[in-house]
């Protein structure tokens, strides 16, 4: 009971602006089983044809848990309509369960894919708007750390028994690797200006910290037109 608290909690929380309960899947025994068998191994080595086609259609949204990070979003990983259905068609499978599998694989491979791409700074088409990607956002892009379902207690099974899609997440505690206070590395990350104080602690200047922040929330736009457009410089990890 316990565990199921927490996974509606969680899903209250990891998308914005709230993260409904998905709707009945209607996912069989044998979807959910390769589901689970998937999220048990490794990611895939080698990227291939059917992960780029999933990643380019991933549904990116915004996580308010602490700080707040970029999320695959776990209702609609692939934005609107029947998931399983989607993955199919993307795919081009009649096979439900291999069309599954590939569907976790490329979410497993969606934090290796901040590396294994490149997208060229310009204005790119966002939800009827114009997003203008630069180069600070792919290299935050590239140093955010990426959280795994065990760090709520929880795992796939329990995911999907809510009726959501086990999906990764950028750790919205410390979202670009050990501190909370995320724009001192996000700043170290740049190349800009850090001071260190009395007691030892490194700060950031109180226009730069709202600079950060701000910067920081446009990582998710930012990751979803790279998801979009970014361009292969390897297929492995």
């Amino acid at each position: 009971m316990m565990r199921r608290q927490l996974l509606r909690l969680a899903g209250t929380l990891l998308c914005s602006p709230v993260l409904v309960r998905a709707a009945n899947t209607g996912l069989t025994g044998p979807v959910r089983q390769r589901i689970l068998a998937t999220i048990e191994q490794a990611a895939p080595r080698v990227l291939n044809v059917q992960h780029l086609a999933l990643i380019r259609r991933f549904n990116i949204a915004w996580s308010p848990v602490e700080s707040g990070a970029p999320m695959l979003n776990p209702e609609q990983p692939l934005g609107d309509g029947d998931t399983l259905v989607l993955a199919m068609r993307i795919t081009a499978s009649k096979d439900a369960a291999l069309a599954a599998q590939r569907l976790m694989e490329a979410a497993q491979l969606l934090p290796h894919f901040m590396q294994m791409a490149k997208l060229k700074p310009g204005n790119y088409a966002l939800d009827q708007a114009s997003f203008a990607f630069t180069e600070r956002h792919q290299l935050l892009l590239r140093r955010q750390s990426w959280r795994s379902l065990e760090m709520l207690g929880l795992g796939a099974e329990d995911y999907l028994g809510e009726g959501y899609w086990p999906t990764p997440a950028v750790d919205g505690k410390r979202p670009y690797g050990d501190f909370t206070n995320y724009p001192v590395e996000m700043a170290q990350a740049l190349g800009l200006p850090v001071r260190k104080q009395l007691d030892g602690t490194l700060r950031v200047t109180p226009a730069l910290d709202k600079e950060l922040e701000a910067l920081h929330e446009q990582t998710m736009p930012a990751m979803q037109v790279f998801v979009r457009h970014a361009g292969l410089m390897r297929n492995s990890i």
